[in-house]
């Protein structure tokens, strides 16, 4: 009977161990394609009953499921493309309704937390009875929540590339590259949040080689701060912080929506006439109620949203936006350089934002103060409140020695050789000290979280609706999350450096631990490098700001001579230019050997010389003369000689009048009679006739005339 109970392991044992590994990861995998059919048959049957609703389809249901479809991609951040009918072109759709988002988004995490929250059944070890028959490491281990939530991943996903290949076709149809990003991208961050919900930081230990290596490579102060109470703080204050942003968001959508009920009723009625399509623009309104949540936002912290064609509105800069389509939410857009109450609200958002950033920032200082001073209370009661041992009237409880004139309760009992015993307070650790610093980089790393989601959210909630004037639509997701982080951490910080002071006022700062000696070494070593680095620093500044002396110096003596010589050389263009008029004025006027008139100043140009004169006649200077009388004309004179034309043959023209040998007698003569009989009686030597008949009386000091 004993053989037949009492019995080791089997070759089953393994069998069973794999069949419920296999249960387990077969289970997720199960769960992931639930997942996406239950959101896909969510929008089938939306879709389907305002098809039924409507009272004119202009389609088959087939048409209806493929849009459910589309809408399901749409939900996951996908682009959708229009085919135009007027035209064939395509038009993007990458506006994505926020709203339809939190459906497929919930399914998975509560898919993802039902996997790793119910964990499989162990598969029974075997009995060491017999350990020949099977090895310990021959049983499969248990799944790992990485492995639960890839085989979750890949049913999710199975199912996507089934609904992708359905809705890639038609005239509104998904673009296959944003898919193909998208939706895996969403998928692996909604499990990320699951099971850190799920299991905390277990579930991604131990890290991808990559990320570990990476995580491996940082300095220890900043593991330690995301490991420890700061990174907490810090996403404490970040949710907050978006929180009120959300809030004041919706606040300001509230305030345009009832500031503008009568344009925004006027555009609900005149869109549709019929019940069925007055229902599905009140569901398409609350759709995307989201989407002007974020807008907004996106108003309220300055940059505002743009509404095609390149326009802006916003609280600081409102420009004109071309016509906007009949739509409920479009008729509360605020009217361009608009002074009505959701206008000056805005100035309140990032104050709000701020406040609520600091006080969450500065939560742990608040914890530690409120558990010293606690702390500090039963110790001054303790110390006041002091009892004398003995007394009158004083009723002993149990354990406590009876005294003269104390009095035993009933059912109280005494023991003499028993000793006083307190009994034990239970004491919880006190909340650990936050420095300024610690709290400054809460408020910053909070500040940087809220400024991503607020990006991400505007990026979702924008987008094309078209190829022309609708390319951008929508608040900017980069300048939305520039603005955020801008007012965030320029009120977050200091506020929460200002609550973290108020809290911790009165409040004795707990002694520093005392450091082991590499503590101490290395943190002489840090103040050592940081002061190295200060000095390295400083001389660095001085030798930049000597260069840049020396540059300035240099470069302002390079000017000023620079400017001297263009004054210099603007004060000699005159006398250049007076030269060079001079010196074209010169070769114009010199005289060559063919030139009949001598050099001066109102000497009119070159002249062809004058026939020759008649042998045995009188010949008269041209230009006498201002010292000699003007010699006597004969009454031949004033008859003009006759010309005769010159042959080739003829000898070379006579000299000058000028030169001749006549004419110097006649001045040589007027200057000796002048001269009062200081010039000698001789008569001047004549010039040679091949000489050149310059002025060579001024040329040359010899020349005599």
């Amino acid at each position: 009977m004993s053989q037949l109970t009492d019995r080791g392991p089997t070759l089953s044992s393994r069998g069973r161990a794999s069949t419920q590994r296999s249960s387990a990861l077969g289970t997720a995998f199960l769960g992931g394609v639930l997942a996406a059919g239950l959101g896909l048959g969510a929008f089938a049957v939306a879709v389907l009953l305002l098809w039924v609703a409507s009272p004119y389809p202009d389609s088959d249901p087939s048409r209806a499921l493929h849009l459910a479809a589309d809408l399901w991609f749409l939900a996951h951040g996908s682009d959708l493309v229009r085919t135009v009918a007027a035209t064939g072109g395509a038009s993007p759709v990458a506006v994505t309704p926020l709203l339809l988002t939190a459906l497929p988004l919930w399914l998975l995490y509560r898919s993802g937390r039902h996997i790793l929250e119910v964990p499989p059944q162990p598969a029974r070890p075997p009995k060491p009875a017999c350990p020949s028959l099977l090895h310990p490491e021959d049983i499969d281990p248990e799944p790992t929540p990485r492995q639960m939530l890839g085989w979750l991943l890949t049913g999710y996903l199975l199912v996507a590339a089934a609904a992708l290949l359905y809705a890639s076709a038609g005239p509104l149809r998904v673009e296959p590259l944003s898919a193909l990003l998208y939706v895996p991208l969403v998928a692996v961050a909604t499990l990320a949040v699951a099971a850190w919900r799920s299991l905390g930081p277990a579930a991604f230990v131990p890290l991808p080689d990559p990320v570990q290596r990476a995580h491996d490579r940082l300095p220890a102060g900043l593991r330690a701060s995301l490991r420890g109470r700061r990174l907490a703080a810090a996403a404490r204050a970040g949710a907050a912080a978006l929180l009120a942003l959300l809030l004041c968001g919706a606040l300001l959508a509230l305030l345009a929506l009832g500031w503008h009920a009568p344009a925004v009723r006027s555009e609900f009625l005149a869109l549709t006439h019929d019940w069925a399509g007055r229902c599905t623009v009140l569901l398409l309104s609350l759709v995307l109620l989201p989407n002007t949540v974020v807008w907004g936002v996106a108003y309220g912290l300055g940059p505002g949203f743009t509404l095609g064609a390149g326009s802006t509105v916003g609280p600081l800069a409102a420009t004109g936006h071309p016509v906007l389509p009949h739509f409920p939410l479009l008729g509360m857009v605020p009217d361009a350089g608009g002074t009505a109450l959701p206008h000056w609200l805005t100035a309140v958002v990032p104050l709000a934002v701020g406040v609520v950033l600091a006080r969450y920032a500065a939560l742990p200082a608040k914890a530690y103060a409120a558990a010293s001073r606690t702390a500090a209370r039963p110790e001054a009661g303790a110390g006041a409140g002091t009892a004398p041992e003995t007394g009158t009237g004083t009723e002993a409880g149990p354990g406590t020695e009876a005294g003269p004139g104390t009095e035993i309760g009933p059912g109280t009992e005494t023991d003499p050789d028993a000793t006083p015993s307190t009994p034990p307070t239970p004491t919880t650790p006190a909340p650990a000290w936050t420095g300024w610093r610690g709290t400054a980089a809460a408020a910053g790393l909070a500040a940087l979280g809220c400024a991503v989601a607020s990006a991400l959210l505007a990026g979702l909630a924008g987008g094309a609706l078209g190829t022309a004037a609708l390319a951008r639509f929508g608040p900017s997701w980069w300048q939305t999350g520039l603005a955020a982080l801008s007012w965030t951490a320029l009120i977050g910080i200091p506020g929460a450096l200002v609550v973290r002071a108020w809290w911790l006022r009165g409040v004795p700062r707990p002694p520093k631990p005392v450091r082991k000696p590499r503590e101490k070494l290395r943190k002489r070593l840090w103040r050592g490098g940081k002061r190295l680095a200060v000095e390295v620093l400083r001389a660095a500044g001085r030798w930049t700001r000597a260069a840049g002396r020396f540059c300035w110096a240099a470069l302002r003596r390079t000017v000023l001579r620079a400017r001297r010589r263009a004054v210099r050389r603007t004060a000699a263009q005159p006398s250049r230019r007076r030269n060079r008029r001079r010196n074209r004025h010169r070769a114009r006027h010199r005289r060559t050997a063919g030139s009949d008139v001598p050099y001066g100043r109102d000497h009119p140009g070159t002249r062809t010389p004058p026939p020759p004169t008649p042998p045995g006649s009188p010949t008269l200077p041209s230009h006498p003369s201002p010292l000699s009388p003007p010699p006597p004309l004969s009454p031949m004179s004033s008859q003009p000689p006759p010309s005769s034309p010159s042959s080739p043959s003829s000898p070379p023209p006579p000299p000058a009048p000028w030169h001749d040998a006549s004419t110097r007698r006649a001045r040589w003569s007027a200057l000796r009679a002048s001269s009062g009989g200081l010039m000698t009686d001789f008569e001047p030597t004549a010039p040679p006739y091949d000489a050149d008949p310059g002025n060579t009386s001024a040329a040359d000091p010899e020349g005599g005339g």
